[in-house]
């Protein structure tokens, strides 16, 4: 992986490329300017390419939020409903995941700092 940054990468490959165009005549072939032409294209096709798929991606993933909290919003009002109908206290609401009041822990009484002994 190199150290530099694809933007500048690209910027100093088309700067090489105007160079090589003034001496292309003394160059071997497979390095003249079209060369170097046909690799900057075949690195902004791929970066284009990256780019469609991270907004797919973005998309996907707020996709993936929005029906997440759709559920979520759903299993909360089944056990509402499941709890109106049955009771707090009930093995049907139990069985949707909903803690029944008599397993609830008791909250301890907290003690006033006035009122200790």
């Amino acid at each position: 992986m190199l150290n530099k940054s694809v933007p500048k990468l690209l910027q100093e490959a088309n700067e090489m490329k105007k160079a090589l165009e003034k001496i292309d005549d003394r160059i071997p072939e497979g390095l003249k300017a079209a060369d170097m032409q046909t690799k900057v294209t075949e690195l902004e096709d791929v970066i284009d390419d990256l780019d469609a798929v991270n907004v797919e991606r973005t998309r996907l993933v707020d996709r993936k939020g929005d029906k997440t909290e759709n559920l979520s919003d759903h299993m909360v009002q089944v056990r509402a409903v499941v709890k109106g109908i049955f009771g707090a206290n009930s093995e049907e609401y139990d069985m949707i995941g909903g803690t029944r009041t008599s397993e609830r822990k008791r909250q301890a009484r907290k003690v006033e700092q006035g009122e200790e002994g």
